[in-house]
This record gives C-alpha cells, sequence and structure tokens, in this order.
C-alpha cells in the first residue's frame, strides 16, 4: 500500500494534472502522478525535469535507457524497471544486455563480464552509472571515459543529468511504496 495517498484530479480540475496527462502517451495518470500531485508545485518541477530527459535530450536511446534501468537495479526499484525496459527493448537492447544491465553484483571498475555484451558507450554508461549512484563521486578515469565515449559535453551533462533524475525517480518509488513494488525484487529479463 502507497505509504501517501494518490491524488487524482478529474480532468479539467487542475492544470498541472492535466498537463501531465497531455505527456502521458494515453492521457491516463499514473501511480507516480498520483503520488506526486500530492504537491502541485513537485508534480510540476518533476514533470518538466522528467520530460527534458525523456525526451528533449541529444542521448542515443539506447544509451539513456540503460543508464536508467542500471539506476533502477541498483536501487531496487522495480516499479521503474518495469516502466523501462520495454524502452529499452524498443531502444535495441537485447536480453542479454538487460542481463548484465540488471547484474549488480558485477564490480563497476572493471566489468569483466561485460566484454563484447555492450558496446564501449553503453560500457562507459553503465560504470559512470554505477559510480554515481553508489558512490556519487566520478573517479577521472572513469568520466573521461564517458566523455570519450559520448564525444560531446551536452551528452555527458544529458547522461549525468539522466542518472540523477532517476535516481530521485527510484527513490519516491521505492520511499513510498509506489505501486505496492517498493518490496518487490527487479524482476528478470524475459528472454522470450
Amino acid at each position: 500500500m502507497p505509504r501517501i495517498p494518490y491524488v487524482y484530479p478529474a480532468p479539467g480540475e487542475s492544470q498541472i494534472a492535466d498537463k501531465i496527462r497531455e505527456r502521458r502517451k494515453d492521457g491516463k495518470l499514473i501511480e507516480l502522478d498520483g503520488i506526486l500531485l500530492n504537491s502541485p508545485s513537485i508534480a510540476e518541477g518533476y514533470s518538466a525535469l522528467l520530460k527534458a530527459v525523456r525526451t528533449d535530450n541529444s542521448l542515443p536511446e539506447d544509451v539513456r535507457e540503460l543508464m536508467i534501468l542500471r539506476v533502477a537495479a541498483l536501487n531496487s526499484a522495480a516499479y521503474e524497471w518495469l516502466a523501462h525496459e520495454p524502452l529499452a527493448r524498443s531502444a535495441g537492447l537485447t536480453s542479454t544486455q538487460l542481463e548484465v544491465v540488471r547484474d549488480v553484483s558485477t564490480v563497476p571498475a572493471t566489468h569483466q563480464t561485460t566484454k563484447g555484451l555492450l558496446t564501449p558507450v553503453q560500457e562507459a554508461a553503465l560504470i559512470y552509472a554505477d559510480h554515481m549512484t553508489r558512490n556519487i563521486k566520478v573517479p577521472d578515469d572513469i568520466f573521461r571515459k564517458l566523455r570519450e565515449n559520448l564525444q560531446d559535453d551536452r551528452k555527458v551533462l544529458e547522461a549525468t543529468a539522466t542518472i540523477a533524475g532517476y535516481n530521485m525517480v527510484s527513490r519516491i518509488l521505492v520511499a513510498l511504496d509506489v505501486a505496492d513494488k517498493a518490496n518487490l525484487d527487479v524482476p528478470l529479463v524475459d528472454t522470450n
């Protein structure tokens, strides 16, 4: 049970809720929106930030979704994983690659198990997400590797903002038990 109630204003009752509905594919508020709408100004700012992170950036889709899923795996955010795994598959990530992303037992500094399974930019993004999420501070060599692979300071900032933003998302999801998924394990990848 979520720790605070969902708030779902009817269409036309809240400009903020209506703006969030416009951002959603089917025009319906999801559980996360219902939690955030306990504070309309937070919901509005959150929606603007995540729109920029998810749709108004220059990152390759596979890299963006890989980073989002790695944060979800590291923070045990099943809701986040379930929402983004289909997007990652649509962006071209394979079941084998998703297994690597989900395997949080991998030591971030080496990622020996990723050799040949991830592209160099995907591996650099995965390692960067690990350090940002687990340690906050990113060693210079890890930063340089990401920058070399993205080849663009804008993309480096967008990668950093994506990881930071989805760390915020996962913390809200888990702390407030959105959709009753806080105690679920991040699901195994469907290999069918």
